[in-house]
């Protein structure tokens, strides 16, 4: 099992980004966590992928909306020297690796327990109208994970606004279907990564 490497990134005060490097080769995959979660819940996920790929784990700070945490999580890609990586969010961090898709160069998206057609409690309807709205769509792999399946017609909703998009249901309770299904997940990721 690869040893993380931790490292801080400060672009301005208050919006300080920590990360940890698991792995050093491969295609870079970025783990995401919500903002009110620690980058802890992602380990079983970074150790798991780390002997294959450069893992990074961050931690994205409070209290930003989705589109200033995508530009900062560029500013971080960019002082990595990172290009095209995999983004995967769980929660409102799957807004984050969304809009950074939708702005940016990424080599694909994996959104976990994250609609895209419902605004989120408290997330702008900004985020949603850039990730979705007809400008400039998504356009690399897309993979939206639940633990059940979403409403009737939402990948269907979805393959429209992001053509290479697809739809998961892992059937697992609560919300972490990547930690419930942990090897599936994994599977997931290292088959978007290839």
């Amino acid at each position: 099992m690869p040893t993380p490497r931790i490292a801080t990134l400060l672009h301005d005060p208050g919006r300080e980004s920590a990360y940890e490097q698991w792995g050093g080769c491969g295609r870079p995959v970025l783990l995401l966590n919500r903002p009110e979660h620690d980058r802890s819940a992602w380990w079983p996920v970074a150790a798991a992928l780390g002997d294959t790929h450069a893992v990074m784990v961050v931690d994205l700070p409070e209290g930003h909306p989705p589109p200033a945490l995508a530009e900062d999580l560029a500013h971080m890609v960019l002082q990595m020297g990172t290009r095209a990586p995999v983004l995967a969010g769980h929660g409102s961090a799957a807004l984050v690796a969304s809009v950074f898709a939708a702005r940016y160069l990424a080599h694909a998206v994996v959104a976990v327990e994250q609609r895209l057609d419902v605004r989120a409690d408290g997330e702008p309807d900004a985020a949603l109208r850039e990730i979705t709205g007809p400008r400039k769509p998504i356009d690399c792999p897309y993979l939206s994970v639940f633990a059940a399946e979403p409403e009737p017609g939402y990948a269907a909703w979805l393959r429209v606004r992001i053509p290479k998009a697809r739809c998961e249901s892992y059937g697992t309770p609560g919300e972490f279907p990547h930690l419930t299904a942990l090897d599936r997940f994994v599977a997931d990721v290292r088959g978007l990564a290839a």
